[in-house]
């Protein structure tokens, strides 16, 4: 058992001395602070890195649990669980494609699991194994017109509170923000108030009319459209969709 005053320095080893684990703790420090500010940020940014490969490959085992039962009994269709987690690696991911493909790749095959329970259809199944397995091909946002059609909308935390400055950051950016609760309120292009109001609660008003298809008809395009979108949670296309019906 460490005693006081060793708790104070760390504790040492069987076969080292505190005076070892102490040189070995001043080393460490002093090549910190021998490092650039550069290497500094090489260095926290390989961290970020290496936690979004940690929850990536979590959500993989997760889907991959979940496949083995796929469609199972019908159940209602609900908003992934598990957005936020994949918007976190989206934000630490950024600029990383080979990355920012695998947490699209996840996304779209826990749509497909969740279409599966909701219509206990297996083609949706296969579809998930498909997109787990990299089969899909994701294109651009240009290969699709969806989002075009759909208005700018605000969402806001505070229902008396209807407008907002149009917000000019990345959508990474203010995802971050609205998310952490830096703003309340957001003005922008679909999908992203839609979704920030999904996921991370809040009010949703529409700057025009939007079309307001069924719940079913929404999803069926959603199934379409998702992989030309995959910077996008399906859940995000599925809401913009939805807005004008609440």
């Amino acid at each position: 058992m460490c005693s006081v005053v060793a708790l104070s320095a760390g504790c040492a080893g069987p076969r080292s001395t505190g005076a070892l684990w102490a040189q070995q703790n001043v080393e460490r420090e002093a090549a910190l602070f021998r490092l650039s500010d550069a290497q500094r940020v090489e260095q926290a940014h390989m961290f970020e890195l290496g936690l979004a490969d940690e929850e990536i490959a979590t959500e993989r085992a997760r889907l991959g649990i979940e496949l083995q039962a796929c469609p199972g009994p019908v159940q209602a269709f609900a908003p992934s669980a598990n957005n936020a987690v994949r918007d976190g690696i989206r934000i630490r991911a950024q600029g990383d494609a080979t990355r920012l493909t695998a947490v699209a790749q996840v996304a779209l095959a826990d749509w497909r699991i969740r279409r599966a329970h909701s219509t206990g259809q297996t083609r949706f199944c296969d579809d998930a194994r498909a997109a787990l397995a990299g089969a899909t091909s994701f294109g651009e946002p240009s290969s699709s017109e969806l989002l075009t059609r759909l208005p700018r909308a605000t969402v806001t935390r505070d229902p008396r509170r209807a407008t907002a400055a149009p917000d000019a950051a990345a959508p990474a950016e203010t995802l971050s923000n609205y998310a952490l609760g830096y703003v309340d309120a957001v003005t922008a292009a679909a999908p992203l108030p839609q979704y920030l109001g999904l996921v991370y609660g809040g009010f949703v008003y529409p700057s025009g009319p939007a079309p307001a298809p069924d719940d079913e008809s929404a999803a069926q395009t959603v199934d379409r459209e998702a992989a030309a979108y995959p910077q996008w949670e399906p859940d995000a296309l599925y809401a913009a969709l939805r807005a004008a019906r609440g």
